[in-house]
């Protein structure tokens, strides 16, 4: 009798408040490797590095709550000798634009913002867009007219706002480099207040709303992060992302880990090399270890391990809460996951907040299904969500620009959905 009223009796109380406690979500992944998914992997990871388009990279896939492959191929820096491991840190960039978009979510959840609210009610400077029209390339001067209205953070989200990106459109390039305005991330002394502001003063590609303009809206969302929150974007994730999830591995400096950064490299003339320290028109090979270290790029600015950003996948998947943190409402999740794009679409798939979804036109047998949600960034690495499989992928590698990038993700990709399928 005593061991039932020392032991057993609480025990048992305690699984009957456990069982009637709300419960989020208490999926945790245990690990099942499948030796054929990582067979098949092995062959296209192999000969990317065997013909000398990537030094290496790291690849996490779960599916139904187990992590069937995580693994590395290659080297984090090769010409030191140095093996690349699953442990390693890339500069994920874009992969940046789903995490932002997640913040502006969660306050628009508590009411501090709306998914409708004017660009200018958090950075004034965008008050009163105004639309280039015509643009001198001798002189650098231009010429603009009033935008049909204000901006909005929904436009923000679906990147139809008609803010661009100076890397992908020339003119908008020597617009945005001659006023200071950053593409990828900045070693200067400078911050996202800053060079936002200046943005609002620079003229967009179109009216807002009109179509799909890739570009440094999600980064003039992390500004209205810190507007809204009243703390910097890279606090706002630490305490509402990033700790509730337990990633430990991600952030925009991450001090300490320097050793434990990819070497980042580039295709110069078909040839991998050292990605160089001039001339790249973006960032330096120190980014993001050396600088200032003060400018939060909503848009492309964190580093993470492939693990990190599995997990937050994994929230998002699972409706907005991993190993019972919720960081997310699931009617938030839905929203976040479903066209927001009315009739646009992006090489015929959809857009949601901050993720691509991939419609039953655009699909492609063999790949992913209709319904999956995705995005990429600019070192050459990727993810996607595909709910019908109950499946998760994250691919990192560390290259720019890469070449023959598609038929890689095509191989890649179709590897995978030969054992899943």
């Amino acid at each position: 009798m005593k061991l039932l009223r020392t032991y057993l009796f609480p025990l048992l109380i305690s699984l009957l408040i456990f069982s009637c406690r709300p419960v989020e979500d208490t999926r945790f992944y245990m690990y099942d490797p499948d030796e054929t998914l990582i067979a098949a992997l092995d062959g296209v990871m192999e000969s990317q590095i065997e013909a000398g388009r990537i030094a290496g990279g790291v690849v996490m896939i779960s599916q139904g709550g187990y992590i069937v492959t995580d693994k590395a191929w290659g080297w984090k820096n090769r010409e030191d000798d140095v093996p690349m491991e699953t442990h390693h840190l890339f500069r994920i960039a874009s992969m940046t634009k789903a995490i932002t978009s997640a913040a502006i979510l969660q306050l628009v959840e508590q009411e501090t913002i709306s998914l409708d609210d004017p660009l200018e009610l958090y950075i004034p400077e965008f008050a009163d867009p105004e639309v280039l029209t015509s643009f001198d390339a001798e002189t650098g001067t231009y010429e603009t007219r009033p935008a049909s209205g204000s901006i909005t953070i929904h436009h923000l989200l679906t990147h139809t706002s008609g803010i661009a990106y100076g890397f992908t459109n020339r003119t908008f390039g020597r617009i945005y480099g001659e006023a200071g305005v950053p593409d990828l991330g900045s070693q200067d002394a400078i911050t996202i207040e800053e060079t936002m502001a200046i943005l609002g003063t620079l003229p967009l590609a179109h009216d807002p709303g009109e179509r799909y303009t890739y570009g440094l809206s999600t980064d003039v969302l992390g500004r209205v992060v810190e507007v809204a929150s009243g703390m910097s974007l890279a606090k706002y994730f630490s305490i509402h992302i990033f700790e509730p999830l337990g990633m430990r591995d991600i952030g925009f400096y991450l001090p300490g880990r320097k050793d434990d950064l990819t070497r980042l490299y580039s295709m110069q003339d078909s040839t991998l090399v050292v990605f160089p320290q001039e001339g790249s028109g973006a960032i330096s090979p120190d980014f993001p270890v050396s600088g200032a270290k003060t400018y939060y790029s909503g848009g492309a600015g964190l580093t993470s391990s492939t693990a990190d950003y599995h997990t937050f996948l994994s929230a998002i998947h699972l409706g907005g809460a991993f190993n019972r943190n919720r960081i997310l409402k699931e009617s938030t999740v839905s929203m976040m996951t479903e066209n927001q794009f009315g009739d646009l679409d992006l090489g015929g798939n959809k857009f949601g907040y901050g993720l691509m979804i991939t419609t039953e036109e655009a699909r492609t047998e063999g790949k992913r299904a209709e319904g999956s949600l995705s995005w990429g960034g600019a070192f050459q690495s990727t993810y996607w969500i595909d709910p019908e499989h109950d499946l998760i992928v994250v691919l990192m590698t560390q290259i720019m620009p890469a070449l023959e990038q598609n038929e890689f993700y095509d191989r890649f990709e179709r590897a995978i959905y030969e054992v899943v399928e």
